[in-house]
C-alpha cells in the first residue's frame, strides 16, 4: 500500500512533541489538546524557521586527532537550516528559500515542490536539481494530499480527512493523559508575527532526563487506570473504519470484517491494549534499576520549550531546545562534551490562499539520475569554483582526492623484482583512478586519458619511453608483461600521475600499497 503524507501533518507531529514536553492539563487557561486537534485543520500557511546543531567537542582528546579530521569536526561542529520564506497550499505545493550554514560560510537555496517533482536550485550550482516526488520514498513528502492506490489519478479528500479524524482522536487521547512537567507556565503576551504584531499565549515548559524518566510511569499508570476510555477510543475507531467508503476500504486492504467489530471484540481488544501497557510498566520497574537507565534519564539531557497559540489556538511559533550534556559521552572514543539541538517556527497566512502553483521545471535541470552519475570531478565541474559549496566539497571534503589500496598477494598484485623495485598493473591501476584503457594487440599499445591532469598516455609493451600528450618520456623501465597483465613501474606511472604510495604490512604478512593521489 503506498501512502504520502498529507497537507499539515508535518506541523501536526510537530505540535504533538511540543505537547508531549509541555502536558496535557490546561496552563493559564491554554487547552493544549485542544491547540493539538487544531493544527490538523491547517491546509495552507506561510512561515519560516529554522533548525540548528551545535556539537562541542573536547578540545585535549580533538588534538590527538589528524588534521583532516579536525578540519570536518570544525566545519560540522555547528549546522544550521534556515528558512527564510516557506509556503505552502492545499494542492500540496510548497515553496521554499533558505540557506545552510556551515563553519565554512552559507549555502542559499531554494526550494519548490508539487505532489509530483521537487525541484532545489544551490548558489554555485550551475544547473538545478529536478527530482521526481517519488525518489523521496513514502510518506517523506509535505505538504502533499493523501493519495490512495486504486482510486485512479484523483486525489481523494475522502481520504485524507478520514486520517485526519483518526489522528485527531488518537492523538488527543494519547496527549490527554500526559503528564505536565515541573516547570511549566503561561502568559499573555505579544510579538511581531512577520512583522505584525500579535496576541498570544505563551507557554512555558521544561524538564531534565530525570524528570523525563520520571514522567513514564505516570504516563503509564493514567492508561491503565483508563479502561473504559481505551475502550471508547477502540469503538470510535472500529466505527470510523466501518464508515470508510467500500473503495476506500478496498484500496487500502480493510475487510469488511476488520471493521464490523461486536462489543466483546472491542472488549477483548481494549484488554489485550492494557495488558500490553501493563507489560511495559512493569519493563520500566526492571529497566530503571540498570545503570544504564540512569546513564541515559539524567540531569545532563534538558528540554526547553516555549509555544505560542493565538486566540483561534493555531500555533503561531516554537522554540525548542535540547540539550546532550557532558554525562552522556562517556564512552572514551568519541571526544565529545555536549550536543545541542535547536528549533525554532513562525507561521502566519494560516488556511488562506498562498496562490502557489505546479513546479516549472527548466531545460537545463539535472536529473536524479544525471547525477549519480557524475564522478566527483565531474560534480565540481557543476559548480561555481567561488561558490561555498565548491570550496566546502572540495577543499574540506575532499570528494575529488582518490586512494586505493594493492596488495602483493590478493586481487590483481603489485609485483617487484630483485632490486626491490615495485611495479604496478596499469589498467587495475587506471581502473582505480576511473580511466578507461584501450589496448590495440597489433602495435602493443596501450592508450588512456587522464582527465585531472590533462595527459593522454600512450604505453608500449617492452618499451622503457612513454608519450605523454605526444612528449616522449624515459621510463625506469621498460612496460612489462607478467601472466597476462601489464605492468609499469611504480614510481614511472604513480608520479607522472601526481601520486603517491606507501608500503605496509597487511594481517596476513602480506605487503599493501596504499595509493593517494590530493587534486
Amino acid at each position: 500500500m503506498g501512502k504520502k503524507r498529507s497537507r499539515g501533518l508535518g506541523l501536526a507531529l510537530v505540535a504533538m512533541l511540543i505537547a508531549v514536553l509541555v502536558g496535557c492539563q490546561a496552563v493559564g487557561g491554554v487547552n493544549l489538546n485542544e491547540v493539538l486537534t487544531k493544527q490538523l485543520d491547517v491546509r495552507s500557511s506561510a512561515g519560516s524557521g529554522s533548525f540548528e546543531i551545535e556539537l562541542n567537542w573536547d578540545e585535549d582528546a580533538l588534538a590527538e586527532e589528524d588534521a583532516e579530521t579536525q578540519r570536518l569536526v570544525k566545519l560540522f561542529s555547528k549546522v544550521k537550516l534556515q528558512l527564510d520564506q516557506a509556503q505552502s497550499d492545499d494542492k500540496g505545493n510548497v515553496k521554499a528559500s533558505g540557506k545552510l550554514s556551515l563553519g565554512k560560510g552559507d549555502i542559499p537555496f531554494a526550494l519548490q515542490i508539487d505532489p509530483t517533482t521537487v525541484l532545489l536550485t544551490v548558489e554555485g550550482a550551475k544547473r538545478p536539481l529536478l527530482i521526481d516526488a517519488g525518489e523521496f520514498g513514502e510518506g517523506l513528502m509535505p505538504g502533499e494530499d493523501m493519495m490512495v492506490p486504486g482510486l485512479g489519478d484523483m486525489t481523494s479528500k475522502i481520504a485524507e480527512e478520514a486520517f485526519r479524524d483518526a489522528l485527531k482522536q488518537v492523538g488527543s487521547y494519547v496527549v490527554g493523559h500526559l503528564p505536565n512537567p515541573p516547570r511549566i507556565q503561561a502568559e499573555a503576551v505579544q510579538l511581531p508575527i512577520n512583522g505584525t504584531p500579535t496576541d498570544l499565549m505563551k507557554v512555558h515548559a521544561e524538564l531534565n532526563g530525570k524528570e523525563l524518566g520520571e514522567l513514564i510511569p505516570v504516563f503509564l499508570d493514567s492508561l491503565l487506570s483508563d479502561g473504559q476510555g481505551v475502550r471508547s477510543l477502540l469503538e470510535r475507531l472500529a466505527a470510523w473504519a466501518s464508515d470508510l467508503p467500500p473503495e476506500l476500504k478496498e484500496a487500502l486492504g480493510i475487510a469488511p470484517e476488520d471493521t464490523d467489530w461486536t462489543q466483546e471484540e472491542v472488549t477483548q481488544a481494549a484488554q489485550e491494549l492494557l495488558d500490553g501497557v501493563k507489560e511495559l510498566r512493569d519493563e520500566y520497574d526492571e529497566a530503571s534499576r540498570e545503570e544504564d537507565w540512569q546513564e541515559t534519564f539524567n540531569e545532563s539531557l534538558t528540554f526547553k520549550a516555549d509555544l505560542y497559540a493565538d486566540k483561534s489556538l493555531h500555533i503561531r511559533k516554537s522554540d525548542v531546545e535540547i540539550a546532550l550534556g557532558e554525562g552522556l559521552f562517556t564512552e572514551e572514543d568519541l571526544p565529545l562534551k555536549g550536543v545541542v539541538i535547536r528549533t525554532s517556527q513562525e507561521l502566519w497566512n494560516i488556511n488562506e490562499d498562498v496562490g502557489l502553483g505546479e513546479v516549472a521545471a527548466p531545460a537545463n535541470a539535472m536529473t536524479v539520475e544525471e547525477l549519480a552519475n557524475l564522478n566527483p570531478r565531474k560534480l565540481l565541474n557543476q559548480l561555481s569554483v567561488n561558490s561555498v559549496v565548491y570550496d566546502v566539497l572540495k577543499n574540506d571534503m575532499e570528494i575529488d582526492d582518490q586512494s586505493f589500496t594493492l596488495s602483493s598477494d590478493w586481487g590483481v598484485p603489485f609485483a617487484s623484482d630483485d632490486d626491490g623495485n615495485l611495479y604496478v598493473p596499469v589498467k587495475e591501476t587506471m581502473r582505480q583512478l576511473g580511466n578507461p584503457i584501450t589496448f590495440e594487440a597489433k602495435t602493443k599499445q596501450i592508450r588512456f586519458y587522464d582527465e585531472p591532469t590533462v595527459q593522454e598516455f600512450v604505453l608500449t609493451l617492452g618499451s622503457d619511453q612513454a608519450l605523454v600528450n605526444g612528449e616522449k618520456v624515459q621510463l625506469q623501465a621498460p612496460v612489462a608483461r607478467l601472466g597476462g597483465v601489464s605492468y609499469m613501474s611504480a614510481d614511472d606511472l604513480l608520479g607522472l600521475l601526481h601520486a603517491t604510495y606507501t608500503l605496509s604490512e597487511g594481517y596476513d604478512g602480506e605487503q599493501l600499497m596504499d595509493v593517494e593521489r590530493d587534486l
